[in-house]
C-alpha cells in the first residue's frame, strides 16, 4: 500500500490534528511534547514526539558470532520527534554513549553491482564538476576506503580516510594504493591542521548526535581554505515517510534529512549549498557546498516543504503499523503453505524487518547477503544466519523476501543463475 492510499484513509487524522504515538495513548486526542530536548539542528526549543518503538537493536551493522549471542544483542528505543522550525526528525532518546564502532561494525554496500555502479558514478561526477586533480581529498567516515580509492585513482590525488572502526585486516582497492591513507581514528579537531580541497562524508551524519556542531567544527577546520568543497550523503527521509521505507528506522540513525533541513543545517553551519539532490531511487540525499565567504547564515523555509513533512508523520503510525499487519498476515499464509522462507539483504533493512515483525530464526532460518564479511555470522536479536546466496543451491527456497526494491532485478538474475524456482517478495 502506498502512502497516498493512507491520505484517503486517514484524513480524518489531518482534520483532527492529532499524532499517534502507542496504542496506550492514541485516545487521548492529545499532541506530544519531549519538553527537555531541543532540536539538535536549529535549537528549537520545543520537538513534537509522533512515533515509538520501545525496542530496537543498537547496532544494525553488527553481527553476531554465535546464535546465542546475537539473540542477547542489545536493545534499545527509538522514539522519533519533530521539529517544527527546520523538519529535522531525530531520535530524542537516543544514547551516543551507547555508539561504540568498532571493526566489527560491517555495512559495506560495494558488493552489489547496482551499488557499485551509482558509487562509480558519483565518484566520476565529483572529480569532473570540481577538478579533482592532484588535489588532497579527506573522507570522514570512509569504512574500508572503497569510495576514497575511487576518488584517488579518478584524479590522481593524494586521499586520507577517517574511520574509527577500520581494520587493515584485508586487501581493498585502498590498502593496496600507497596514494590512500586510512587513520583508526574519528575525524577531530587535532585533525584541521590537515589541508584539504574536498572533504566527503558519506552516510555518517545522520549518525551525529549533534550535528550542527559537527559540521561547524568541519567548517572551522577548512576555515582559510575558502575553495574546499564539502560532498555529505544522507539517507532521505522523505523516502522512508512517504514512500514507507520504514525498515530504515533504526537506532544508529538519530538524525533523518529532507532537503531543506539539509540545507538548512548547512547553512547555519557556515557552508553555501550548491546542490541538494535525491539519488539512488530516492533513498539518498546528497549535498555539494562550499564555506560561505560572508558572514551571513540566513536559512530558508519552505512553508510548503515543512507542511509536508508535518502532514506524514501526522499519518506514519498507522500507516507503519497497518504495514506490519500486512506482512503478519503475509508470513501467516507462508506458514500455512509451508514455505521455505529466506530474506535476502542482511543490512539495516533486513535486521529492522526481522526484528519489528519479532520473526525468530526458528521461522526464517537464513539471511542471504553478497558481502562475505557477514557470512556464517548471525542477526543481532532474532539469531537468523547469514550465508552466500550459493547456499541457495542445496537449500531451494520457496520464498525469497528481498528488503530493498533497488536490487531487485540484480537478485532476480542472480536467482536463475543459480537455478532456484522461488516466490520472490519484495519488503
Amino acid at each position: 500500500m502506498t502512502l497516498s492510499d493512507w491520505v484517503s484513509k486517514r484524513i480524518y487524522l489531518l482534520c483532527s490534528n492529532l499524532l499517534m504515538k502507542t496504542d496506550t495513548d492514541r485516545h487521548t486526542n492529545q499532541i506530544s511534547y519531549f519538553a527537555q530536548k531541543s532540536c539538535p539542528a536549529c535549537h528549537h526549543s520545543r520537538m513534537m514526539v509522533f512515533f515509538e518503538i520501545e525496542s530496537a537493536p543498537v547496532f544494525c551493522n553488527v553481527l553476531w558470532n554465535s546464535n546465542d549471542k546475537a539473540l542477547t544483542a542489545p536493545r534499545s528505543p527509538i522514539h522519533l520527534a519533530y521539529c517544527g522550525d527546520c523538519g529535522l526528525i531525530y531520535n530524542v532518546v537516543f544514547e551516543p554513549q551507547l555508539m561504540q564502532y568498532s571493526s566489527a561494525y560491517e555495512n559495506s554496500l560495494h558488493f552489489s553491482p547496482c551499488f557499485q555502479k551509482y558509487a562509480e558514478n558519483i565518484a566520476n561526477k565529483l572529480v569532473q564538476c570540481y577538478r579533482l586533480y592532484n588535489k588532497k581529498i579527506i573522507e570522514i567516515g570512509c569504512g574500508k576506503g572503497d569510495f576514497l580509492a575511487m576518488l584517488q585513482q579518478l584524479g590522481n590525488n593524494q586521499a586520507v580516510g577517517f574511520d574509527p572502526g577500520y581494520t587493515p585486516v584485508k586487501a581493498t582497492a585502498s590498502s593496496k594504493n600507497s596514494a590512500v591513507t586510512i587513520l583508526p581514528e574519528t575525524y577531530s579537531d587535532s585533525h584541521n591542521s590537515r589541508q584539504a580541497d574536498f572533504i566527503c562524508c558519506r552516510h555518517v551524519l545522520e549518525h551525529i548526535d549533534h550535528p550542527l556542531d559537527f559540521l561547524t567544527g568541519i567548517r572551522k577546520a577548512i576555515d582559510s581554505q575558502n575553495n574546499c568543497i564539502v560532498y555529505f550523503e544522507v539517507p532521505n527521509s522523505l523516502y522512508i515517510f512517504e514512500q514507507m521505507g520504514v525498515w530504515d528506522i533504526i537506532y544508529e540513525h538519530c538524525s533523518y534529512f529532507n532537503s531543506q533541513s539539509l540545507a538548512n543545517l548547512f547553512v547555519r553551519a557556515g557552508f553555501e549549498p550548491i546542490e541538494v539532490a535525491e539519488q539512488y531511487n530516492s533513498q539518498f540525499l546528497t549535498i555539494e557546498a562550499q564555506p560561505t565567504k560572508s558572514s551571513t547564515n540566513s536559512t530558508s523555509t519552505c512553508k510548503s516543504s515543512l507542511q509536508k513533512i508535518k502532514n506524514l508523520v501526522r499519518i506514519f503510525h498507522d500507516a507503519y503499523k497497518e504495514k506490519l499487519h500486512s506482512w503478519q498476515n503475509k508470513l501467516s499464509e507462508l506458514d500455512k503453505r509451508k514455505s521455505r522462507i529466506v530474506v535476502w539483504g542482511a543490512g539495516s533493512k533486513g535486521v529492522t524487518f526481522l526484528n519489528a515483525l519479532d520473526i525468530s530464526y526458528e521461522r526464517i532460518e537464513y539471511v542471504v547477503d553478497l558481502n562475505p564479511s557477514k557470512h556464517g555470522k548471525f542477526i543481532p536479536c532474532t539469531g537468523q544466519q547469514v550465508i552466500a546466496p550459493d547456499f541457495l543451491k542445496g537449500y531451494k527456497p520457496q520464498t525469497i523476501i528481498i528488503m530493498n526494491p533497488i536490487y531487485h532485478t540484480e537478485i532476480k538474475q542472480t536467482i536463475k543463475d543459480l537455478d532456484i524456482n522461488a516466490e520472490v517478495l519484495t519488503a
